[in-house]
């Protein structure tokens, strides 16, 4: 493999975070069988005492490989990430969760991927979940492989785990960053890329085990989020990514999720919507 291929891995943390799964996620970075040549951590905001000796203590150890990024204000995840980007010095950028492992060769395996691939702006990968214990996988979220297939599959799921995401960065500049969408900010950039005429690849393979379980479905109910995902949504529709039939089942489906009782929408993600 050619080592002038040089990237950035991209971590925002705000202060809600765990300092105990930080230190876990960045441990599964600096662990790789391909280590990246350089770390972006946006901190979003103002971070707690315990998040912040996380970060000096991997400062010390590794000299250099760290590029902090230091936010005034906690602006979310989006505006995270472009600032992120902004300030990351190659143009593969492989995101990574603050709370999420990474497996030990996940970035020699899609690095090398986008080598011998050059057509290819986005690549990532299935994902193992667990909820407390990492060696307790709860499912697997599948997700299409090819570029067709994940653009298609777009048109009403998010087709990417956002986690296990390595893109070129002029590509998401080109079409202007995350939007400041306080849900889907991801969904949608991969939307604007793949009209865009980025080329997508997932791996059928798991390179990442995230968090999720009970706690992830308690994020997903709520007004405010069918709000956003109908903005979202119509926003799909203003590009021509779908049409007003599209438009009108995602929304409808959605909606029927949010509101229905958690027993419920668990057993609906797990029977249907993961392996």
């Amino acid at each position: 493999m050619d080592n002038e291929l040089k990237f950035s891995v991209l971590i925002p943390i705000y202060y809600k975070e765990n300092p105990e799964y930080f230190n876990t996620a960045l441990e599964s970075i600096v662990n790789q069988t391909l280590m990246p040549n350089e770390i972006v951590i946006v901190k979003d905001g103002v971070l707690t005492e315990a998040l912040e000796d996380v970060i000096a203590k991997y400062l010390s150890k590794y000299p250099g490989l760290f590029n902090i990024v230091a936010l005034e204000d906690n602006v979310g995840q989006g505006k995270a990430r472009n600032a992120g980007l902004q300030a990351s010095k190659y143009n593969y950028v492989a995101l990574m969760d603050s709370d999420d492992i990474a497996r030990n060769d996940r970035f020699e395996i899609q690095i090398n991927y986008m080598e011998q691939n050059p057509d290819i702006d986005v690549v990532g990968s299935f994902i193992t979940e667990f909820e407390n214990n990492p060696k307790v996988i709860e499912s697997i979220k599948v997700v299409p492989i090819t570029h067709e297939a994940i653009y298609n599959f777009g048109k009403w799921r998010s087709p990417m785990n956002n986690m296990t995401i390595i893109y070129k960065k002029d590509k998401v500049l080109e079409v202007g960053g995350y939007n400041s969408f306080n849900f889907g900010e991801d969904y949608l950039l991969f939307a604007k890329m793949l009209m865009n005429g980025c080329k997508f690849h997932n791996f059928e393979e798991c390179l990442v085990n995230a968090r999720a379980g009970s706690r992830m479905l308690a994020k997903r109910v709520g007004w405010n989020k069918i709000k956003q995902e109908f903005l979202l949504f119509y926003e799909f529709k203003k590009m021509g990514y779908i049409n007003n039939y599209q438009f009108v089942r995602n929304v409808t489906l959605k909606f029927l999720l949010r509101v229905i009782p958690n027993w419920l929408r668990s057993w609906i993600y797990r029977r249907f919507l993961r392996k």
